[in-house]
């Protein structure tokens, strides 16, 4: 992942396995879920809690040099952008 992409998870992107994360671009608008792709694709589930799924963002943000402060203004970016 670059540094103008970060992981990010939505509110309400939540199903009964957990929270599922999406991938944020810089400047374009709208996110990416990580929901599988191929006929026998499972969704990531990063959390049942949304703070343990939030953390989870944070932590493999950070793992690609993406601080959080980094990563807010990747998400804003992509809110202006829409």
């Amino acid at each position: 992942m670059t540094a103008g992409k970060c992981f990010y998870i939505p509110v309400d992107q939540f199903d009964e396995n957990g929270y599922i994360p999406s991938v944020v671009t810089e400047g374009e608008p709208g996110h990416a879920p990580l929901t599988g792709n191929g006929p026998h694709a499972t969704p990531w589930y990063w959390g049942h809690t949304y703070e343990e799924a939030r953390q989870t963002a944070e932590r493999e943000n950070l793992e690609r040099g993406i601080t959080p402060e980094d990563a807010a203004e990747i998400v804003l970016s992509s809110f202006a952008a829409s």
